[in-house]
């Protein structure tokens, strides 16, 4: 009986070890994803100078669930008569981000009113940032992956001693 307690303290591990893995895998993909639109989106302002509500529409087409779920409220809601600042900001708020990598999203949305110019100005710097944030989390992710094994390994240890 005492075996299969440890075994299923040690599949526990296991399992909180890849639900924290896919999750960093999750946020990487945001944030690459969110970097890729930002990119296209200032080279569709160039070059088709297309409307805000049907560009972010395309965007949402291309990319994967969370930043295509950004995307689309933003676009919606300025179909339906929202100003594109205000639901900006709310859906970068509700995109889960560090703190820097949301505050280069908002800082986007009084932007989006410039003319195109700035526009681009404000995407281009926006692009860099999050290019620079996602060099730091690739840097890091060995180091991470390692401390958060080591975190819960360690817990389930300490749970098999205490109750054995």
């Amino acid at each position: 009986m005492k075996a299969w307690g440890m075994l299923c303290i040690f599949l526990g591990a296991v399992w909180a070890m890849q639900a924290n893995l896919s999750e960093r895998r999750r946020r990487r993909r945001l944030l690459s994803d969110l970097r890729a639109a930002l990119a296209r989106m200032a080279e569709e302002i160039r070059m088709t100078r297309s409307p805000l509500p049907d560009l972010l529409s395309r965007l949402a087409a291309t990319c994967a669930p969370d930043a295509a779920a950004f995307f689309r409220s933003v676009s919606e809601g300025a179909r339906h008569g929202g100003a594109p600042s205000a639901l900006w900001l709310a859906a970068s708020d509700a995109l889960p981000l560090s703190p820097p990598d949301r505050q280069t999203l908002r800082e986007l949305a009084p932007v989006l009113r410039g003319d195109e110019e700035q526009i681009r100005k404000a995407l281009t710097i926006a692009v860099a940032r999050l290019e620079r944030s996602l060099q730091e989390r690739d840097q890091s992710a060995a180091t991470e992956t390692r401390q958060s094994a080591a975190l819960i390994f360690s817990a389930a240890a300490l749970i098999v001693i205490l109750l054995y």
